[in-house]
């Protein structure tokens, strides 16, 4: 009897002190999810581009943020800089006063699109000249529109592929759809026009001549792809890394169906918090991720 009454206190004392008894062997065999940062990001040319573009298909930019409202999700709107700046002062006037406490403006640019280099400037730094007016240019209509500064730059239509980049002031850089990112090696960056000497501090983030610093990050797949691809690709990234970048074109009709599907899987396979494209370029930089 002393016995029994022994037992039975000792299960009472155990359930007290260290919770329910589990009985079911596999839950001390459940691995344990680590902390994951995912962000969303947008190629946002939905109000540029034209309306026989053979991909347009509408736009989608208010479908995509009623998803992330509905999600509680931070979205990166990576804005074209066209001639006109339709792209910024779309963004700064339908877009940015509901969504500044949460979502992060930057730029994306062009460059083939919209200036004509001449042969004879490849041996100058004309060509460099006439892309940093060009963003320049489009700085001044984020200020005048009211957007915040760009922290974010993407560069696309192939300009990763090349070595006349004007780097100036760039903070993050998100590497080319499709395509190795030019500066993802250091052999690569050392050929950049304009840069003298560089210093790999550690997971990505480059000094440049011995001042400000540049922090290349990685894109892992697109939302205008088939859901499967998009969903084997996040499983990929988020086995491998401390985050992913997955990023979409805002003309797409399917894409805010397919962040949806993707939020929805993340949450079921991931622990994860939604984050913008600089608060993770910040974690990097202080090295609390691993790039």
């Amino acid at each position: 009897m002393s016995k029994i009454i022994t037992i039975t206190f000792f299960v009472f004392i155990s359930i007290v002190v260290f919770g329910e008894v589990k009985t079911n062997n596999n839950f001390q065999n459940q691995p344990v999810k680590s902390k994951k940062y995912v962000a969303f990001s947008a190629d946002t040319e939905a109000y540029f581009t034209p309306r026989d573009f053979e991909q347009f298909q509408g736009e989608y930019t208010q479908d995509i943020i009623n998803v992330c409202v509905k999600y509680e999700i931070p979205f990166t709107w990576l804005i074209i800089v066209d001639k006109e700046h339709i792209e910024v002062k779309a963004m700064a006037e339908k877009h940015f006063p509901a969504r500044k406490l949460t979502d992060e403006f930057s730029l994306h640019a062009h460059f083939k699109w919209f200036i004509m280099d001449h042969p004879d400037d490849f041996s100058s730094f004309k060509d460099i000249e006439r892309r940093m007016e060009w963003l320049k240019q489009a700085k001044d209509e984020i200020i005048k529109s009211g957007l915040p500064m760009p922290r974010t730059f993407r560069y696309g239509g192939g300009d990763s592929n090349d070595n006349h980049y004007c780097i100036e002031d760039l903070i993050f850089l998100i590497d080319e759809l499709g395509i190795k990112n030019f500066l993802f090696s250091e052999d690569k960056l050392r050929n950049v026009i304009g840069i003298n000497d560089i210093d790999h501090l550690d997971n990505n983030v480059w000094q440049i001549d011995g001042g400000r610093q540049l922090t290349l990050l990685s894109t892992c797949v697109y939302l205008d792809n088939e859901l499967d691809f998009i969903l084997n690709k996040i499983d990929e990234r988020l086995s491998s890394s401390d985050y992913a970048i997955i990023g979409c074109h805002d003309y797409r009709s399917n894409v805010p169906h397919n962040l949806q599907k993707a939020i929805l899987h993340i949450n079921e396979k991931h622990d994860v918090e939604y984050v913008t494209i600089a608060q993770i370029g910040e974690m990097v930089r202080k090295g609390q991720i691993k790039n």
